[in-house]
Order: structure tokens, then C-alpha cells, then sequence
């Protein structure tokens, strides 16, 4: 799963997020929107179409194996 993570690291805008959601959480969703000085409803957009492309990575490596 960090490596999944890890693989968003190629867009320079989720490396923040990515800083928030780990290692060391927000404790709530509201809060993360707040530390990265967004609006709720942009944090939860941003924080879908991440969890999409963490689990197209993950589904790609399912049927693909590891890059090599």
C-alpha cells in the first residue's frame, strides 16, 4: 500500500496530501481540509481521486505484476 502511495508522487500537488494522510494523520477529515488550507469539498475531491488512483495502481500490478 506505500508503495501505491508512493507512486503519486510523480504530481508535485499531492505531495502535501500525501504528507497529511501519512505517516501522521489528521485526526479528522475536516482537520486535513483545514492544514492544507482547502475548502471540505476540494479535500474530499482531491481525496477521491486519489484513493482512485492508488486503486488503479494496485489493480495494475494485480494483472501486470511489478515493473521491471
Amino acid at each position: 500500500m506505500e508503495e501505491a502511495v508512493n507512486s503519486l508522487a510523480g504530481d508535485p500537488r499531492d505531495a502535501e496530501a500525501r504528507a497529511r494522510a501519512h505517516p501522521r494523520p489528521a485526526p479528522t477529515q475536516e482537520a486535513a481540509a483545514e492544514v492544507l488550507g482547502l475548502p471540505f469539498g476540494t479535500y474530499r475531491r482531491h481525496l477521491t481521486r486519489g484513493v482512485e488512483r492508488v486503486v488503479e495502481w494496485l489493480w495494475q500490478r494485480e494483472l501486470y505484476g511489478p515493473e521491471r
